[in-house]
């Protein structure tokens, strides 16, 4: 939690300077629909964003964004479907997607055969939808500056693009180019074969450096994790102050083209960024504000029920001793054993306790949440008829007690507290921003 915290003061004052900002957004497939939902956010964040530059997807997204805007770029991917991008045979598009074992012997031959003797897979349904929506000369006119990167086959050397030194006709084509997927038959233009940008570089921070641009947003939606993302990136770009966002959840592979798997990742993209920008907390879910709805309910009970409260844990409550010591003396310390978190706040550990409890339940996570909402949520799905059989040491040792303890206090609890108005501000901005029912 403090390192969430830290990093979000830094976001903060980082981009609360006047400088301008630029968005570099990685290659990556079918993933890239995380990268709308991040842009959702930094429009909501009033960001002023002065420069998109891109790989593969990446390039795919900054020219959509530029050309026509967010809400067309975000529909673009709600709407997607691998059959409007590709002649691809299901049999094909399951073996891109590393389903093997859903294919039998004489459909995965078909599928290879395909892929090795036709030169790669027919995308002329994702160029002609492309050329479609992209306008160069709405590019051209954007006061955004937008640049991609792609690779020469022919000539074996990297092609590095900006629009002010595109040739007029052809930056379409070019944003095609850096994103040819290796399984695509190769993009030509003129005499020469390109290949996707990011088999030189995948996220061309070099481009947001290039141009003079001095705080950057970084996408990254591969999100390989190795080691600290973050200073491997910084260590390239000296002179450029990077936020780096990756998805904290994948939802299918590159070549997974599918809009309600779009749908997650926009959801996330967007999450992720009001998490590091601090608008959001949490480690698992993503919490808005930072109350304690435990003690707000335990606080509330009588002196009967306290004692019944801590008994469900082991814990016989001190006799005659009023509310607050019961939990913060006795309670706390209990939970702070158990969720091994000593020396923070009451409200930091009873979060972590019921965000694990949310994960062990299964809660969706793609939400925003007020602790209090996710303490109800809890109670809600808690059902103790459905794990009469479970045996798992963690549930008998843990989260049994902790399930117990929740959903008692909540339900004996008088308290009847109302969610903020803040919060609810927050919740109709993000619907709004990402097209979300109700």
């Amino acid at each position: 939690m403090k390192r969430h915290s830290l990093l979000a003061v830094f976001c903060t004052l980082l981009f609360s300077s006047l400088l301008p900002v630029a968005v570099v957004f990685s290659g990556g497939g079918g993933r890239g629909a995380y990268q709308v939902g991040v842009y959702g956010a930094l429009l909501d964040l009033d960001i002023e964003i002065e420069g998109i530059f891109g790989t593969s997807v990446g390039a795919i997204n900054a020219a959509g964004i530029i050309s026509e805007g967010y809400e067309a770029t975000k529909d673009l991917w709600y709407d997607m479907e691998y059959t409007q991008l590709m002649e691809a045979s299901p049999e094909l598009y399951n073996l891109l997607q590393g389903k093997l074992f859903s294919l039998n012997t004489l459909e995965l031959a078909s599928a290879l055969r395909l892929l090795t003797t036709e030169g790669g897979i027919d995308v002329s349904l994702l160029k002609e939808k492309l050329r479609k929506i992209i306008s160069e000369e709405k590019i051209r006119k954007s006061r955004m500056d937008f640049g991609v990167v792609a690779y020469s086959l022919s000539d074996v050397r990297p092609f590095v693009i900006y629009k002010e030194n595109c040739p007029e006709g052809l930056l379409v084509d070019y944003v095609l180019a850096s994103a040819n997927f290796p399984a695509f038959k190769r993009e030509e233009i003129g005499n020469e074969l390109f290949i996707d940008g990011g088999v030189y570089s995948n996220i061309p921070l070099f481009m947001a450096r290039e141009r003079g641009f001095k705080e950057v947003v970084a996408v990254d939606v591969m999100g390989l994790r190795i080691g600290n993302s973050l200073a491997y990136v910084n260590l390239f770009n000296e002179g450029m102050e990077v936020i780096l966002l990756e998805p904290s959840q994948q939802f299918g592979t590159v070549m997974t083209f599918d809009g309600e798997i779009s749908v997650k990742y926009v959801i996330c993209g967007y999450l992720d960024t009001m998490k590091a920008f601090g608008k959001l907390v949490g480690d698992r879910y993503f919490i808005f504000g930072d109350s304690d709805p435990l003690a707000d309910r335990f606080l509330c009970l009588d002196l009967e029920s306290r004692c019944e409260a801590l008994a469900l844990v082991g814990l016989k409550a001190v006799e005659n001793a009023p509310a607050e010591y019961h939990y913060y003396r006795q309670l706390i310390p209990w939970l702070e054993t158990v969720m091994d978190c000593e020396f923070t706040s009451p409200a930091l550990t009873v979060m972590k306790v019921l965000e694990e409890l949310a994960e062990f339940l299964e809660i969706d996570r793609l939400w925003p949440y007020t602790p209090g909402l996710i303490l109800e949520k809890v109670e809600s799905t808690w059902d103790p008829a459905l794990y009469i059989h479970e045996r798992s040491v963690q549930f008998l040792t843990k989260y049994n007690k902790l399930l117990r303890l929740v959903t008692y206090v909540s339900e004996k609890s008088p308290y009847s507290g109302v969610e903020s108005a803040d919060f609810a501000e927050f919740v109709e901005k993000f619907r709004l921003r990402l097209s979300l029912s109700n």
